[in-house]
């Protein structure tokens, strides 16, 4: 239910509150009046217009209650017992009042016809009154509502257009308003100094790495020039330039992570290529276990992407799946629209699997392998390209990894 609607339900209820104690204090007025005054009169003017009667005095006077004797008793009037009653006689309402003195029944009627219009014009003035009113306030409740949502609309307008950079409206206001706005203000101002911490964080932290990282694959690739004749130790420094290539590569791609995704270019890139180089840097992984790494793909599937990033996620999908697969197969299945990494390990408990994403969660509580830090990287990657990672269960055991994406033409 929207603010402007309650506003407007509020006027609403309460010109209908309102209203109603009008109708009721209306409606007992016109009844006290009728019981104390017309009863009364008629109460008070009873002995008096008997007696004139009995002396033969006229009492049919203009305006005055008119007396009926015996069989002179209108016929709506006989049979009742003693007390006041509202009649017709003629064609006229009437006030009338039975009495018996000393043995004989009288009758005394009052013409109130005035008085039932005057209570009929009240009762039309309130019906239409009412109606009324209740527009009324629908109308005041729904410029009531445009003018306290007016400053509230402005706000949420300015936090949505994501612009830290220019001042948010009422910040200087008094209300209730002013302190939302200041409050915004605050939590954006932290927000953007937090940001700007991180990005600053991941630029020192890229820099400073870089920098030994380059000398290690300096000397690699002197070491190798060297080694002429010690076939041997060829592929133990081959893996440390590899090593170092790849870290500084996952450096890169986590700087790109840091970034605002509108602001890192997307080129058209192919997917298999990525696999099968993740796929071979994580197939020592697999040494001494019978499991076998398979990939399977009909085509080439393209991407508009950072392969820094495509890789970053392809590799930590791989890479769990052989760390937690100890027989079997993990199979790397390349779609259409989809990624497919799935094992025979020991899957992921259902109590774990909806924070499996989240930092520093891990598949299993016995775990004490890794950082629980890969799948929230995967998941993080997805979000900054605009792809969706699921996990469900695996049909005869382990975990299904699903990267849903759109692919380039």
């Amino acid at each position: 239910m929207s603010l402007r609607y309650r506003i407007v339900a509020a006027y609403v209820l309460l010109t209908c509150a309102v209203c109603g104690c009008f109708a009721i204090v209306a409606f007992l007025a016109l009844q006290a009046v009728e019981d104390r005054v017309i009863d009364q009169r008629l109460s008070q003017a009873a002995p008096g217009l008997i007696e004139r009667y009995r002396q033969g005095l006229a009492i049919t006077e203009p305006g005055e209650a008119t007396l009926y004797h015996g069989r002179d008793i209108p016929l709506a009037l006989t049979g009742l017992k003693p007390g006041v009653y509202d009649t017709v006689i003629g064609d006229s309402a009437h006030q009338a009042l039975i009495v018996d003195d000393k043995g004989e029944r009288y009758a005394i009627a009052q013409d109130d016809s005035d008085y039932e219009r005057i209570k009929r014009s009240v009762y039309e003035a309130l019906a239409v009154a009412v109606p009324a009113c209740l527009l009324l306030a629908v109308l005041l409740g729904r410029i009531t509502a445009s003018r306290v949502i007016a400053p509230v609309t402005a706000l949420a307008d300015a936090v949505r257009k994501e612009d830290m950079t220019s001042e948010l409206p009422s910040l200087r206001a008094g209300d209730e308003i002013g302190v939302l706005a200041r409050a915004f203000a605050a939590r954006t101002n932290a927000l953007g100094t937090f940001l700007a911490r991180e990005r600053l964080f991941a630029g020192d932290v890229s820099h400073e790495l870089r920098t030994p990282l380059t000398v290690i694959l300096g000397a690699a690739e002197l070491l190798q020039a060297r080694l002429h004749g010690k076939d041997e130790l060829l592929p133990i420094v081959e893996r440390v330039r590899r090593t170092a290539a790849d870290t500084a590569d996952r450096i890169g791609a986590l700087l790109l992570l840091s970034r605002a995704p509108e602001s890192v270019d997307a080129p058209r890139i192919g997917l298999i290529p990525l696999i099968e180089q993740e796929m071979e840097r994580h197939r020592p992984l697999l040494e001494g276990k019978p499991v076998e790494l398979q990939f399977e793909s009909s085509a080439e599937v393209h991407v508009f992407a950072q392969p820094e990033l495509v890789g970053i996620a392809v590799g930590n999908l791989i890479r769990n799946a052989c760390q937690f697969t100890e027989q079997g197969c993990v199979t790397v299945r390349l779609l259409v629209d989809a990624l497919v990494v799935e094992d025979t390990g020991i899957g992921i408990p259902l109590a774990i699997r909806e924070r499996l994403f989240e930092r520093f969660v891990r598949g299993s509580a016995d775990q004490l392998t890794g950082s629980g830090l890969g799948l929230a990287i995967v998941r993080r990657v997805a979000d900054h390209l605009g792809w969706r990672v699921s996990v469900e269960d695996r049909e005869g055991g382990g975990s299904r990894f699903i990267v849903l994406f759109s692919p380039a033409p």
